[in-house]
């Protein structure tokens, strides 16, 4: 029974110890001494939030160290009983260190009790008692509160001058911004600079309330309009990047125009038949694809961002349409073409087989040599006429 008396003291004292360190510590800080009015200065004059939560905490708080006065003196008596009884206790006299210790042996402050409250028998005062280890969980829970508060207002305190200054930097960045981007968010950064000097004035007063204003009003409204400014970036970034690729595309359509203008002309210059001809597109056509381009362009210089992204779209799409017509009129033009050189190619080569074999004197294969380069050398050329000697002049000659 000795032990485990000596054992709880010394828990008890342990406690008490561990307790008054962390309440000197917190009535040590500034920021707690300011609010109470240390140093000789007055306390600071709360109001809103910061008065709704941190004035309860405080008194709480003085609630707080009455309690550990109780509560040390509760373990001192116990510490001075044990201290006056010889080295091994009797039976009695360790209840009676055990009771002050765990039973409840602590008489706290009476509390007034209202008239709408009481009995006819209920007395104007209450007093309750409880344990040692009761009226601790009371003072932690204080403590944790008091706490909290206390350090919230210090974050506070440490950190608006510089949240503000911080946002009222990004104002003057955001303002710079929307001029280079020619977008108007005056209503809105004028809106939250107006907040910040509010708040400015009431950091000292209500540093809890400034801070949630900050957070919940001044902060998003400028998320807000950076979110906006950047998304305006970016689509000015599209715009540039679609308009490159449509003046790539033009300048693509321009080049096979011209290869299809002129493979045009030549085949109709070189080739008989002129039904499988395919004429390219017309230079008005062109004309109006460009002028249309132009138009995007100065609406963009406009600021008119979302009916040239979908302009420039159907534009790609009809300079696609145009570029790939140009192509098959190209390559159905350029085909006859392409057949007439094949055909003087295979002449030359059928006669140089002849001069191998020594027939290239045989008077019909000479005169079919002759005819078809009348053919191929003559403006415009039959080519199937063409062919067909060539053909002839083959078959002889591989008889």
């Amino acid at each position: 029974m000795t032990v485990e008396i000596d054992q709880l003291l010394a828990d008890w004292k342990n406690k008490v110890n561990i307790a008054s360190q962390n309440l000197l510590e917190l009535q040590e800080l500034p920021t707690y001494q300011r609010l109470c009015g240390g140093f000789g200065f007055p306390p600071v004059q709360l109001t809103g939030i910061t008065q709704t939560r941190v004035t309860p905490a405080l008194e709480a708080m003085n609630d707080l160290f009455q309690h550990f006065d109780l509560l040390v003196q509760t373990v001192d008596k116990a510490i001075k009983l044990r201290q006056q009884l010889p080295r091994f206790l009797s039976t009695q006299k360790s209840s009676e260190i055990a009771q002050l210790l765990t039973g409840a042996s602590i008489e706290l402050p009476g509390v007034q009790t209202p008239l709408a409250q009481r009995e006819l028998l209920t007395g104007a005062e209450t007093t309750t008692k409880i344990t040692p280890a009761q009226l601790l969980q009371m003072m932690q829970n204080a403590f944790s509160v008091a706490r909290d508060a206390v350090l919230a207002v210090d974050d506070a305190w440490t950190h608006l001058d510089v949240m503000l200054a911080d946002a009222e930097a990004q104002i003057l960045s955001l303002q710079n911004l929307a001029i280079s981007v020619n977008q108007d968010c005056q209503t809105e950064l004028i809106q939250a600079a107006s907040a910040i000097a509010y708040l400015r004035r009431s950091i000292e007063q209500d540093p809890l309330g400034t801070s949630a204003v900050f957070q919940q009003q001044v902060q998003p409204m400028l998320a807000d309009v950076k979110a906006n400014l950047e998304h305006h970036i970016k689509q000015q970034n599209q715009i540039r990047e679609k308009l490159a690729i449509a003046h790539n595309l033009l300048q693509q359509l321009k080049e096979i125009h011209t290869k299809a203008i002129a493979t045009f002309a030549e085949c109709q210059d070189k080739v008989l038949d002129r039904s499988i001809l395919l004429p390219p597109l017309p230079e008005e056509q062109i004309e109006a694809l460009r002028q249309w381009l132009m138009k995007l362009e100065t609406k963009l210089a406009e600021g008119l961002v979302n009916p040239i992204i979908v302009g420039l779209d159907n534009w790609t799409i009809k300079a696609k349409e145009y570029i790939a017509s140009e192509q098959q009129a190209y390559a159905v033009n350029n085909a006859p073409l392409q057949t007439r050189r094949e055909l003087r190619g295979r002449l030359d080569a059928l006669q140089a087989k002849a001069l191998a074999r020594q027939l290239i004197e045989d008077p019909i294969l000479t005169e079919l040599a002759l005819q078809a380069k009348q053919l191929l050398y003559s403006r415009p050329t039959p080519l199937n006429k063409a062919a067909e000697l060539i053909t002839q002049y083959e078959k002889r000659l591989n008889r």
